[in-house]
């Protein structure tokens, strides 16, 4: 997963976008530079063929984490916690991953 994937998912995991301009907007605030529709389609494409992400309809917007993408970003998030701690042990993982709002599974039935 790149880095630009694990924002988009991130940005879809914690908190369910309004249309794809504000999914847009909200990557772009991020990532301090302009970000596409384009783009995101680009990412989600590829998170979908990871099994990361599903659709449920048919704009960027309509996409959420898998259980497995769920798993893959908790993983990268500790990860990336863990090169700003630089192995010190100062920051600790468990209690910064409790404050992210990552869904624990989603269910559309």
């Amino acid at each position: 997963m790149t880095v630009f994937e694990l924002a988009v998912a991130s940005a879809i995991g914690r908190q369910r976008p309004r249309d794809d301009t504000h999914l847009c907007d909200m990557l772009s605030d991020w990532f301090q530079k302009s970000v596409s529709a384009v783009d995101v389609n680009w990412a989600l494409s590829r998170l979908e063929e990871e099994g990361w992400v599903s659709s449920y309809g048919a704009t960027l917007s309509d996409y959420q984490l898998t259980p497995e993408g769920i798993d893959c970003v908790t993983t990268l998030y500790g990860g990336c916690i863990r090169m700003i701690d630089r192995g010190l042990g100062v920051l600790k993982v468990s209690y910064l991953l409790n404050l992210l709002d990552l869904p624990k599974e989603q269910n559309n039935d």
